[in-house]
Order: C-alpha cells, then structure tokens, then sequence
C-alpha cells in the first residue's frame, strides 16, 4: 500500500506543474514548480521510508515493563496526565481530527478557489505527507510509553498493545494543526481583507486546540506530546503555502559554470 502510495505521489507530482497551467486562473496567489515541488516531494519520500523503518521495529511493552513503571520517573508537568484513560474521549478526537483533515474540502465551496484545485491539491498532499510521517521520527526513535500505561482504568490488553510506545510526539496533534493552519492560511492568501478571517483562524485553532485536548485527557498522549505536536503541525501547515506563494520564487536552482567551478547553486528565501 505504501509503495502503491508513493508511485501515486510521484505521478501527481510529474503531472500537476503542467496541468495546473491550464486549467487555474491568474487569481490564484499560488503556484506549482518543478524546483518547489520537486525538493518537497522528494524530502516527503525520504521521510516516509525512513520514518516507516525506524516506527516499525517498536517492541511490546512485557507485564514486568508494565509493572515497574512508576510516574514519579515523569517530570512534574507531564506527570499530571499519567493514568488517565477515557475511550470515549479517544474517539471524539479521532472524529475531530478527521473533521480538521478534512476541512480543506470546504475551500472547494468558493469558486476562486476552486478554480485552483491542482495547485491546492498539490499543497495538501505535501501537507499530508509530512503530518503522515514526521511523528514517526519521535515515536519510534524515543518509544515513549503513553500515559494510559500508567493507570488502573486501561485494560492489560491496551496496554501491551505496541501502540502503547509511540506516545511522543502526538501524531493527532499535527495532522490537526497542520491541516487547521493551512485551511486558516490559505483562505488568508485568497482574501487578505475579508472580515471573516479572524473567525477562520480563531475557528482552526480552536479545533486543532481541542483534539489536543482530548488526546492529554483521554491518556493517549503527555502535555508535551501534544505541545510538540502543535509546533510541528504549525510549521507544517504555514511552510507549504509559504513555499508556494506566488510574490517571488522562494526556492531557486540554478546552474553555476566558470573556467574553474561546474555546478549548482540552491538557495532559500526565508523572509
């Protein structure tokens, strides 16, 4: 499924440069490229394999792991999260995130941009890609044991579950405020003046805030899970429309050739 994934990536990547020069009007204050598009993707590839590896050698926690845990090992702040566990509340932030993951299909709605759907869509999927893969880095690579883990109320059976390990950083936390910042951002670019943006933004954000919420208060994530989560998500979600924006070429690729030097120079606008 992963390999089928990334073939589909790449096509889209090949095809969207060129599609989206015939088909999106000059309104759009985004653009597709093969320099942006091209060094994005193909970080997002490498992310993904190597994330995958280093996420799926995770081993179960043993009942001789689960029994030694003691939350005064926990620092102050993220010691007042551990033992909780509430399933319903798990499932509210995963209906909730589902919600954020899905709220940039509510842009389609106006027809600016929707008249920008290639360009969008390519955004998006970039935006994916590293809210997918990026908090593998941290489960796999520190195998912090939930908080759940800590308490009575999970049962034995949840706990020895190897999703038990990938506590930091939380990947609902990102996926929500990277799809929540890129909604907010997005709607921005296409109208800097409207009157409703502040509500847009207040709106992501407070939704994005909620699943984090409810991932400290359902026990499937420390505070500094979900803190580190949000920061990454935002950055996420701010990055790629940045890349793309259509006021200058952000990222560059060009040939450098003189009598003693052949090569080429890449270079990054950051402000």
């Amino acid at each position: 499924m992963k390999v089928l994934s990334l073939i589909a990536i790449t096509f889209y990547f090949i095809a969207s440069p060129i599609y989206s020069q015939d088909f999106e009007q000059s309104k759009n204050p985004y653009h597709t490229s093969w320099t942006v598009d091209g060094l994005v993707f193909g970080t997002s590839i490498i992310v993904a394999f190597t994330a995958s590896a280093i996420d799926d050698k995770l081993p179960k926690l043993t009942i001789a792991e689960i029994n030694s845990l003691s939350k005064n090992d926990i620092n102050p702040i993220d010691r007042l999260s551990a033992g909780f566990y509430s399933e319903e509340q798990s499932t509210v932030s995963d209906i909730l995130v589902g919600a954020s993951i899905i709220s940039p299909l509510f842009l389609m709605i106006d027809n600016d941009i929707r008249n920008g759907v290639v360009t969008i869509g390519t955004m998006y999927l970039e935006v994916a890609l590293f809210s997918t893969f990026i908090p593998s880095y941290g489960k796999g690579g520190t195998r912090r044991i939930r908080p759940y883990v800590y308490g009575t109320s999970a049962p034995l059976s949840e706990k020895l579950n190897i999703d038990s390990r990938r506590s930091f950083f939380s990947g609902h936390a990102t996926w929500a405020f990277a799809t929540s910042i890129f909604f907010a951002n997005v709607y921005s670019d296409y109208y800097p003046n409207s009157r409703y943006k502040d509500f847009v933004w207040y709106g992501s954000i407070g939704l994005a805030s909620t699943v984090s919420i409810l991932r400290v208060s359902s026990g499937a994530h420390f505070i500094s899970d979900v803190i580190v989560g949000a920061a990454v998500g935002s950055t996420i979600g701010y990055i790629i429309p940045y890349l793309h924006q259509n006021h200058s070429e952000t990222l560059s690729l060009s040939p450098q050739i003189s009598p003693q030097y052949r090569g080429l120079t890449f270079s990054i606008r950051l402000l």
